[in-house]
């Protein structure tokens, strides 16, 4: 089912719920009160079947469902949409339900450690609210439990209130929590839509505008009984212009942020990865840029930087005979440092203006080496959506049943590094990710000569 090597894989988002054709076709018949029972019970039938492989290869988490055919009352449930993950866990939306609609459906999440498919019904009803986009973080607890916050805000609200739905996997039941937008949010640049989320060292919570910039709020907040969530923001790099769908041109700018710009966090460093220039100007005058974003969120730091007309002059691109033609939708490798996955479609031109697809690869850029190797992909392989962020990079394949070694190698690659702050009249330092602000570890200072951090991988044994 998965290769022995793996600890992250380029896993397709859009998912489509298959007939077990070891199952004899079963009865489509699925009881319940109303349909949001009958919803539930047709997705606690459903079973994963995954199908991974090393990138470049992509890989696919299969759903399948015992019965022949969707039964009529949950007919328009046939597919699934991945939208975050953490460690063993994967969430995904059973479509067409989104964060903030009432549409049929749900979540289910994967967990890859048990090769098991649990269900979660949606919140209760409720036209108050509506979307930002993509707004559902899963974020792993101790112990195997977890805990899902889905993202959505109160319709017509001004200043713009954010209702927090959070599920624990402890209890049974949605608990809203309300909190205000940050002031930078605020109107006229009030139009904020997650393309992405993500846990934060598993104690924030993180929901991505890649053309604005990044809201994130404390776990604690929403767990404790009488806590009050709010939000800080997290602009984007000062280099990386900030943009207002509202305003811009379809003609002058890409629809998607995700096209060009990608942002994980990725061994409890969060990584932000853009193609500088896209849209703007010349092909041969993009560059390909990673950021990383320090400890306290409080600041970027530019990292590699690359040429994307070194990709067309590579020997890999030439020996294709590929055209110059901008790849998109970058990915960041989780265990591999500056290496950035890219799509390249291949577009001819008709005399009549009518547009030809003449096909697809994956493109593997180590920016650190200078390295580039292409991969080529048929139809089958790739997402159903050409031009749309259809891939999510995950760790899961680390935990897999059976291969309890693989999370001790994902743990000697990425060691977590930690911010140190020095105890006043000693040579003693400690961690200081652990206090919120400086104001409750009042004992805590950062060393006047510079960062002092630590990693907290296995020292070596001295016999």
């Amino acid at each position: 089912m998965a290769p022995t090597s793996t600890t992250w894989v380029l896993l397709k988002r859009m998912i489509f719920i298959e007939h077990d054709a070891s199952e004899t076709g079963g009865d489509s018949f699925i009881g319940g009160k109303n349909t949001r029972d009958a919803v539930l019970a047709y997705l606690r039938t459903l079973k994963p079947d995954a199908c991974f492989a090393n990138p470049p290869e992509l890989s696919s988490l299969r759903i399948l469902r015992p019965m022949k055919f969707t039964p009529g009352i949950c007919g328009d449930v046939t597919s699934a949409y991945i939208a975050s993950g953490d460690k063993n866990l994967v969430a995904l939306f059973a479509d067409p339900y989104r964060p903030g609609t009432n549409s049929q459906g749900g979540y289910l999440i994967y967990d890859a450690s048990k090769n098991s498919l649990s269900t979660i019904p949606q919140p209760p009803c409720d036209y108050d609210r509506e979307d930002v986009g993509l707004g559902a973080v899963v974020i792993c607890l101790e112990e195997g439990a977890y805990v899902l916050v889905e993202l959505t805000k109160v319709r017509d609200s001004e200043p713009t209130v954010a209702a927090l739905y959070t599920w624990q996997s402890s209890t049974t039941e949605w608990v809203i929590k309300l909190a205000s937008f940050p002031p930078e949010l605020s109107f006229p640049n009030h139009f904020f839509r997650a393309g992405t989320c993500f846990p934060y060292r598993g104690s924030r919570l993180c929901w991505v505008d890649l053309f604005k910039g990044m809201m994130v709020c404390h776990l604690d907040a929403l767990l404790q009984d009488g806590g009050r969530p709010e939000f800080c923001f997290i602009p984007l790099p000062e280099e990386c212009p900030a943009f207002d769908r509202v305003q811009m041109s379809e003609q002058t700018y890409p629809l998607e942020a995700e096209e060009f710009r990608y942002i994980a966090c990725i061994g409890g460093v969060i990584k932000f990865v853009t193609m500088d220039g896209y849209g703007e100007r010349p092909g041969h005058e993009v560059t390909l840029t990673i950021w990383t974003l320090s400890q306290n969120l409080c600041s970027w730091k530019k990292d590699k930087v690359y040429h994307v007309r070194d990709i067309w002059k590579s020997e890999s691109h030439i020996s294709l005979g590929l055209p110059e033609v901008l790849p998109s939708f970058p990915v960041l490798s989780m265990d591999e440092e500056d290496v950035v996955y890219l799509f390249f479609t291949d577009l001819n031109v008709t005399e009549d203006g009518d547009t030809e697809f003449k096909g697809q690869c994956l493109i593997r850029v180590d920016m650190k080496h200078s390295k580039v190797s292409h991969h080529p992909k048929s139809a089958d392989e790739m997402p159903s959506q050409l031009f749309s962020s259809e891939i999510l990079a995950s760790e899961c394949t680390a935990y897999l049943q059976g291969v309890e070694d693989h999370q001790v190698r994902l743990f000697l690659a990425r060691p977590r590094t930690m911010v140190m702050g020095n105890v006043p009249e000693t040579p003693i330092y400690r961690w200081m990710d652990q206090y919120t602000t400086c104001s409750t570890a009042p004992f805590a200072r950062r060393s006047p000569d510079g960062l002092t951090t630590t990693t907290n991988e296995p020292r070596p044994q001295h016999v």
